[in-house]
């Protein structure tokens, strides 16, 4: 009635599963909270599992679809242990228990796949490995376990084995109850109280008009949504903004960006109670907007600082820095410094930092959607909410 090796196989697909919806769950919920690092499985535009997290279709019902399959294989886990350990019984019902589910699992995750390829139009490395092998599963136990004689009724399952209906019923509540705790000792059910009110105070909050001109610009012209940030390139805070925003402009192609250097040094900041620090955040600033003025790498070289935000630390000496950065990023650094010291660059600088002043910023990060300040906007719930109202 069991073929063991199939058995074991099928037991290695489903921890392969379990620990693939793992990271796919913790990743998630990072996302939603803009404490994600540099993700696993984003390599391109077009393989990147941050696009798949952040689609629509990631969750339902509010449940994320990585716990519904976490859940969903550690149950259907045990419920193989038990039939292959005789903890229940082997009968034909406990057979097509496990054929079905599996088998209702693998037409999930054709729909899913599809939506990944011809909807979202990304390869997420991770659930293509739980796609695969939910179907190796199912494929698995058609072989590994064959039903006995005893003629199969539906009947059965509103008699002897009405548990089997149970337990079906159980893996939908096991998996609300399950989101709704991870959602809490995430601390996300409590950030979501707070994300209406954010929104609230953003749409009644005064309206800015921001030189696209001045700063660094991405996205089109005609976006329905512009974002602009202000920050200081060695602001720990801007530093997690980034990664946050990078995320998710990377995947919101239609929406427009506008980095604004916001430099807390009195050097190169149109606040005259700014203290003069060494310059360093100034020529930062300066390093970014020169490299796309000159080169058009303007992009390049702010996500290349805020990687290296850690080792630049309290650095007041970057001309290591700057030959590494040139190096790696094939930029003339002779010209980009001699473009960052310039007075006209300073100048450009201060009116960024002018542009700040005049749209009340009290801290780095700040960020504003069509204008109006966005309190917590470096969060990506927080932003997907605020365009979504557009």
């Amino acid at each position: 009635m069991i073929n063991m090796k199939k058995m074991y196989a099928l037991i290695i697909s489903l921890v392969i599963n379990i620990g693939s919806f793992i990271y796919l769950t913790t990743h998630h919920y990072a996302l939603k909270l803009g404490v994600s690092e540099s993700s696993l499985c984003a390599i391109n535009s077009k393989i990147n599992c941050d696009a798949a997290a952040l689609s629509s279709y990631s969750e339902v019902f509010g449940i994320p679809v990585a716990v519904a399959g976490f859940i969903f294989n550690i149950l259907m886990l045990g419920a193989v242990l038990f039939f292959m350990l005789h903890w229940i019984q082997r009968s034909q019902y406990a057979v097509k228990l496990i054929q079905g589910l599996l088998g209702l699992a693998t037409l999930v995750s054709i729909v899913m796949a599809c939506i990944s390829f011809f909807v979202i139009q990304v390869l997420c490395p991770f659930c293509t490995v739980t796609y695969v092998f939910t179907i190796f599963a199912f494929a698995l136990s058609l072989k590994a376990i064959n039903p006995d004689e005893k003629e199969f009724t539906w009947q059965g399952y509103m008699g002897e084995y009405k548990s089997h209906l149970i337990f079906m019923a159980s893996i939908p509540l096991i998996t609300w109850l399950s989101a709704g705790m991870l959602s809490q000792n995430y601390g996300l059910t409590e950030f979501n109280k707070v994300i209406p009110e954010k929104i609230a105070l953003w749409k009644n909050s005064q309206m800015f008009n921001f030189n696209k001109d001045v700063g660094l610009l991405r996205g089109p012209a005609d976006a329905k949504a512009t974002i602009v940030e202000f920050a200081d390139f060695k602001c720990g805070h801007c530093k997690v903004a980034h990664t946050t925003l990078k995320k998710f402009l990377d995947n919101r192609p239609d929406v427009q960006f506008v980095f604004k250097p916001f430099p807390l040094d009195g050097n190169c900041s149109a606040s005259p109670d700014m203290p003069k620090g060494d310059n360093s955040r100034c020529l930062l600033a300066g390093w970014a907007l020169c490299s796309e003025k000159l080169f058009k790498k303007g992009w390049a070289v702010q996500s290349w600082i805020f990687d290296q935000q850690e080792n630049i630390g309290g650095n007041s000496n970057l001309k290591p820095f700057l030959d590494t950065m040139s190096s790696e990023l094939s930029i003339d650094g002779a010209a980009l410094q001699a473009c960052a010291e310039s007075a006209e660059t300073f100048e450009t600088i201060k009116s960024s930092s002018q542009e700040g002043m005049t749209a009340m910023v009290r801290g780095t990060p700040t960020i504003y959607v069509n204008g109006r300040k966005l309190d917590g906007g470096q969060f990506i719930e927080v932003l997907k909410r605020a365009i979504s109202e557009l």
